[in-house]
């Protein structure tokens, strides 16, 4: 099957009802809150949705035009072990779902497949070592194909980057480089190129967290590994609606839209698939502290 896990990585790093309380105009926030604190534990859900995607597949010289749908959703409980300043520097991740529900139409015949990944139901612990991450499972050894999942996760990142080091006041707009996103991409993308332009619209309450609303939007290229080897082109334009909680720096509830395009080559089953799909893609999440 086609390996979509990395959309639920870049979709996770982007994100990520009401009242709206009376503020006065010269309030400021901090939109990058507070450093993580060991013992901290955050429990997310998210699902992402490829819609009807035109689709084209070569294997061994034969081509075939298709339309596919993809819905990937996940959930996770990951608690923080060590910090270092603003940086996690040590986590356990519990993967509780980790998934794709794959339909494809081919000549007017409906196709249906759901597809866990390999670390669906497994607990990871992941150490920072320099910039990157170490990964191993919780009182087991992992498979190959296990082994390969790990190489693709990141840890806990912050997300300083995309947020002003000064506190602002509601309207404030900035505009980020999309490499910042790089570090929360994990491994599964290298040159990530584009900008976003974000815009701290309000102040909302969902549940019980005093929220910053901040909306980006812009496009982003990348290249897309297969078995660490960039050979996927990757282009997406989103729009994006975050709730970042003041009192944590949480982003407790994202939303977005856009569209994607991906061209070049995977591996299924050994066998190399010159790919390439274009379609509308949306999505959400959520975060909780428990």
């Amino acid at each position: 099957m086609l390996k979509f896990k990395w959309v639920i990585g870049a979709a996770a790093v982007l994100f990520t009802g009401v009242v709206n309380p009376c503020r006065a105009a010269d309030d400021t926030f901090d939109l990058r809150g507070p450093a993580p604190e060991k013992g901290q534990v955050f429990v997310s859900k998210g699902t992402l949705k490829i819609s009807d995607a035109d689709t084209t597949m070569k294997i061994a010289g034969q081509s075939v035009d298709l339309k596919i749908t993809l819905v990937a959703t996940s959930e996770e409980e990951a608690k923080v072990l060590a910090v270092d300043g603003r940086n996690v520097t040590k986590c356990q991740t519990k993967i509780i779902k980790e998934r794709a529900d794959v339909t494809a139409n081919l000549g007017g015949q409906d196709m249906a497949h759901t597809e866990p990944t390999a670390l669906e139901k497994e607990t990871v612990i992941s150490e920072r070592d320099g910039k990157s991450w170490k990964h191993s499972l919780v009182d087991t050894k992992p498979t190959e194909k296990q082994k390969k999942e790990l190489d693709s996760r990141n840890g806990i990142e912050n997300d300083d980057d995309l947020y002003p080091t000064e506190k602002v006041k509601v309207g404030h707009t900035w505009q980020v480089d999309a490499a910042a996103l790089t570090k929360m991409l994990g491994n599964s993308f290298s040159d990530v190129k584009g900008k976003l332009d974000q815009k701290f619209v309000k102040v909302e309450k969902v549940g019980d967290e005093e929220c910053a609303v901040i909306q980006s939007s812009g496009k982003i290229t990348a290249k897309m590994k297969d078995d660490g080897e960039p050979t996927v082109d990757v282009e997406m334009e989103l729009k994006i609606t975050t709730y970042k909680s003041l009192k944590t720096g949480v982003n407790v509830k994202d939303s977005f839209t856009g569209k994607i395009k991906l061209e070049g080559t995977q591996k299924m089953d050994d066998i190399k698939v010159d790919i390439k799909m274009s379609g509308p893609i949306s999505g959400e999440s959520t975060t909780k502290r428990k």
